[in-house]
């Protein structure tokens, strides 16, 4: 017997708040799927005609067909994020379309899993205006803060962010370089980005670089260890955060700078950062 979404094992999210709109669409995405070209259908037997049913889709998503169906009606349920990738899965839909189900539904965005994906790419365009921010150091970093591209000017003021699978947390809160490069670096540093790790730890729980991320700079340092007891402020972007500098790109010599954090409308799941001098 199909068993209901109602389990703890997955968070569960609003009830939709425009469920007419989204009824008419999920019926569409529906009946385009052409049944007869899915394997698992076929193992449950044949029936007249092409189109994927409620019960079909009830089938692929292990869940009764009157959920499902409270699901396309518009009824008021807790659906679970789960549940809905599941959904997405099995009437085919776009990138587009499981966003538009997710905000739908939800109001949020499709959770990303880094546990379940390789390095991010990025298309040419975003490469492009990367490097445009010069001589301004820009980079994009995905949602552990692994660098995923950086500019020249990036790579020469910090050339960490050369070296294969480079972490911008790692490097700032547990290399001896950053310490030296870093000026005031625990009030600065350290007391900024260990806030910014709290909070990805409750964003996703279950986000096995984040835990390893934090695991790791914890076992590694001891500053960040008693910062990290002892205080519990959280911060999610540091707006206009200042670090003074001392680098061997600018022969030793201080420099203040202060760190954009944008969000590309093409790559939600990334940041990027343009890191710009203070006069």
């Amino acid at each position: 017997m199909a068993k209901q979404d109602q389990g703890p094992e997955f968070p569960a999210t609003v009830a939709c708040p425009h469920g007419d709109s989204v009824s008419r669409l999920l019926r569409a995405w529906r009946e385009r799927v052409d049944r007869r070209r899915i394997p698992e259908l076929r193992v449950w037997g044949h029936r007249a005609g092409s189109r994927m049913s409620q019960a079909d889709v009830a089938r692929l998503t292990g869940v009764s067909e009157g959920w499902y169906r409270a699901l396309e009606t518009g009824a008021p349920r807790e659906f679970s994020d789960a549940f809905l990738l599941r959904v997405a899965e099995a009437l085919r839909l776009s990138e587009t379309e499981k966003l538009t189900l997710f905000l739908g539904v939800s109001g949020r965005r499709p959770p990303v899993r880094g546990g379940c994906h390789g390095q991010a790419t990025v298309d040419s365009a975003t490469a492009a205006l990367l490097e445009h921010q010069a001589p301004h150091p820009a980079y994009l970093s995905d949602a552990a803060w692994n660098i995923v591209a950086a500019n020249t000017p990036m790579t020469r003021w910090f050339p960490f962010t050369r070296e294969p699978q480079a972490n911008l947390m790692r490097w700032a809160l547990t290399s001896a370089e950053a310490r030296t490069q870093v000026l005031d670096w625990e009030d600065t540093c350290a007391r900024t980005y260990l806030p910014m790790l709290r909070v990805a730890s409750h964003r996703d729980p279950r986000d096995a670089r984040i835990r390893s991320l934090i695991e790791d700079i914890l076992a590694t340092n001891g500053t960040c260890r008693r910062i990290w007891a002892e205080q519990h402020a959280v911060v999610e972007h540091p707006g206009g955060h200042r670090l003074r500098l001392r680098l061997p790109f600018h022969d030793g010599a201080e420099i203040q700078v202060t760190s954009h954090v944008l969000v590309p409308a093409e790559h939600p799941d990334l940041r990027f950062v343009v890191v710009t001098a203070v006069a």
